[in-house]
């Protein structure tokens, strides 16, 4: 008889987490985690009872930091007398980039769907109204936390075609070369559920003929909307199937999504959330050794961009997936140029107490689950 690795109280656990599975879906998941912690026993020699907490842990520092306790840092970029970028960095999973025009709001990706009612509190205190105005969603690739709300939004998603596959098909390891897929399904309905994933409700494809080249890159479609637009790159598909990123000329941004981040301008917390990929289906890419080379072209694309853009007295934004908006430096590496604030739901609690609770707590988690 097989070794069970989730006992009833485990499962009582993590129940409340998985809300939108009915009791017979549950059970199917509890099946299906089991084979994924006997898998990540077996073949990768991980602790049982560290993967079982891992797991758990998803939900409770994504619910830990929603709702009353529910944060951001951003950062307010004026580009020019009627158009703002905001990028807003939540607790857990990517950032939304929203820009105000006078035509409405442009999304480039949207948060977790557990969070939209955090989101639609912090616009409003913010004063950027509601999502009632999104006009368009571009979406960067397939996880979670970067188009989880996309069900929830007045506008169609536009994707990739690939991308909507990778949906579809369930599970982030669509397309993967690695040999996880059993680990990359489990861990996408983990994910998917947990954080309250809302299928869109409708698709725009992305024009997947090239029409020209950026670097390493193919420039499939334009999108022009509100003073923007934006010029649409078809990755090599290292992290994801289907990802894409976006290049906005007139004001030099460039969406990296999760190719290239600053890591430094990334807090504690978010960083030990962010590795759970890496630990629970080996990588968060689905091609490491593609994604490291698509890396340093898109480093070489950006400086190349940047490089034209200071001799017009402009600079190249890198709007990253995670973390803040930057610059290159001098040395030709990331630094954060324009000003980051900090917006608590609980405003008593500074964002440092708030960090080191964070990581306390997580400690404490993984030594007593």
């Amino acid at each position: 008889m097989p070794k069970s690795y989730l006992s009833r109280r485990y499962k009582r656990k993590l129940s409340p987490y998985l809300k939108t599975l009915s009791d017979a879906e549950q059970d199917v998941y509890f099946s299906e985690t089991e084979s994924a912690v006997a898998e990540l026993v077996s073949r990768l020699g991980k602790d049982p009872k560290e993967v079982r907490c891992i797991i758990l842990s998803i939900g409770r520092y994504l619910y830990g930091n929603a709702g009353k306790d529910f944060y951001l840092d951003y950062q307010k970029i004026p580009l020019s007398s009627d158009i703002t970028l905001w990028v807003l960095q939540p607790p857990g999973g990517g950032c939304i980039h929203l820009f105000e025009t006078p035509a409405g709001k442009v999304l480039v990706d949207c948060g977790y769907g557990m969070n939209y009612a955090d989101w639609c509190a912090a616009l409003a205190d913010l004063g950027l109204g509601s999502f009632a105005d999104v006009k368009h969603l571009l979406c960067t690739h397939g996880d979670a936390d970067h188009m989880g709300m996309a069900g929830l939004l007045p506008a169609p998603a536009y994707m990739h075609p690939t991308t909507r596959a990778l949906l579809e098909s369930g599970s982030r390891g669509f397309s993967a070369v690695n040999e996880y897929q059993n680990l990359n399904r489990t861990y996408t309905k983990t994910i998917n559920t947990i954080s309250g994933f809302v299928m869109p409700k409708e698709y725009i494809p992305a024009d997947t003929v090239p029409k020209r080249k950026r670097g390493a890159f193919s420039v499939i479609d334009e999108i022009s909307f509100g003073g923007l637009t934006f010029e649409v790159w078809e990755s090599r598909g290292g992290h994801l199937a289907g990802q894409l990123f976006y290049y906005e000329p007139r004001f030099g941004l460039l969406f990296t999504s999760d190719a290239i981040l600053n890591f430094a301008s990334i807090s504690m917390p978010r960083r030990v959330y962010g590795s759970i990929p890496d630990y629970l289906i080996t990588s968060a890419n689905i091609n490491s050794a593609l994604a490291s080379e698509e890396r340093a072209e898109l480093f070489a694309a950006a400086k190349a961009l940047d490089a034209e853009l200071k001799a017009e007295g402009k600079r190249l934004r890198l709007c990253c997936g995670h973390g803040a908006a930057s610059v290159f430096d001098g040395a030709g590496n990331l630094a954060v140029f324009d000003s980051v604030y900090h917006y608590a739901r609980r405003n008593a609690v500074s964002a440092a107490v708030k960090r080191n609770l964070t990581k306390i707590s997580w400690m404490i988690e993984k030594k007593l689950c």
